[in-house]
């Protein structure tokens, strides 16, 4: 490519003014099919957070609670955590359209999301995203809200969350993504049974809401929740426990469609698990609340060692050598 002085200039130095153009135009696309609501192009960016906990009485004013699920902006599990931490604070839900069970810590980036005001079953306002748990937390701390939050409450999750459910779970990737942006968080779950009675999962959850705010998380710290399917006066107390295995049965199962093309189901039986005493599997088993510490730091301490001790030279070619 030459210039006006006729002097060569590298072709990737030069910027791509057709590309540029076009991120230009699909931005502004965005925006003309989005629906914001009124105002929102006024919000500010969420305050500064708060991870240090003191007890809820000598807070100046009661905090900022952010209460979502991954099981829908219309569960019942959604509407019981928001009503057992109204009385400790000022709740603000936000939650997917549609059901998001199992979609992990996906997060959306290659489309507009859509958020509308929705009005709760008690009469509240609450606002529903069109995309998973971790869109909606994401939401909250990027600025829709023009306040922050000092508390994020993700659940009462239809089914538990053990062991190795983390890894799947929406709910607890909300929870997640709360602790990525600075916030303190839990998720909370029950066993699945028809019609579940949330009484216990609520008072379980205020009680685990309180302690959060009174004593406060490290950086990176978040807690998972998980309550027998048993009536209030069965529970055997609460367990502080560490993450236990799940078991899968997970099957493939092949159906035809009516133009007798394949497609497919992953289904299967619900999972079991090793209840190994000391486990969150093994607490709920014997009708105890598991309360479980994550930390999102992955690092494997024994393999990190390990690895040190394996020889890393790293053998390249010669310069100026051909290759073999």
């Amino acid at each position: 490519m030459s210039t006006e002085g006729g002097q060569d200039r590298d072709p990737e130095a030069t910027p791509d003014l057709t590309r540029e153009r076009a991120r230009t135009e699909r931005r502004d696309l965005d925006k003309e099919r989005g629906e914001p609501l009124a105002a929102a192009g006024l919000r500010r960016a969420s305050r500064s957070l708060r991870t240090r906990g003191r007890a809820v009485g000598d807070w100046s004013s009661p905090p900022w609670i952010l209460v979502t699920n991954d099981d829908g902006i219309e569960s019942r599990g959604l509407l019981a955590l928001k009503a057992a931490l109204d009385p400790i604070g000022r709740t603000v839900v936000v939650a997917p359209e549609t059901n998001q069970s199992a979609v992990g810590h996906q997060k959306t980036l290659m489309r507009p999301l859509r958020v509308r005001e929705r009005r709760l079953a008690d009469g509240s306002l609450g606002w529903s995203v069109d995309g998973s748990p971790t869109d909606a937390v994401s939401l909250a701390f990027l600025g829709f809200f023009d306040h922050g939050f000092d508390l994020v409450a993700s659940g009462i999750n239809y089914g538990a969350n053990l062991g190795d459910d983390i890894t799947y779970s929406g709910t607890v990737s909300a929870a997640m993504e709360a602790v990525i942006n600075g916030c303190p968080a839990f998720a909370i779950s029950q066993e699945y049974y028809e019609h579940p009675d949330f009484t216990l999962a609520a008072a379980a959850a205020r009680l685990v809401a309180r302690n959060i705010l009174e004593h406060g998380l490290a950086r990176g710290e978040l807690i998972n929740v998980n309550v027998p399917a048993v009536r209030p006066e069965e529970c055997e107390g609460i367990e502080v426990t560490r993450l236990g295995r799940r078991i899968y049965q997970d099957e493939l199962v092949q159906r035809l469609d009516p133009r007798g093309i394949p497609y497919y189901w992953i289904g299967g039986p619900p999972p079991s698990g090793l209840a190994v005493p000391g486990t969150d599997f093994h607490a709920v088993v014997n009708r105890r609340i598991a309360v479980t510490p994550i930390h999102l730091d992955l690092t494997g301490r024994r393999l990190l060692r390990r690895l040190k001790t394996w020889d890393w030279t790293l053998e390249l070619p010669e310069k100026g050598s051909g290759s073999a």
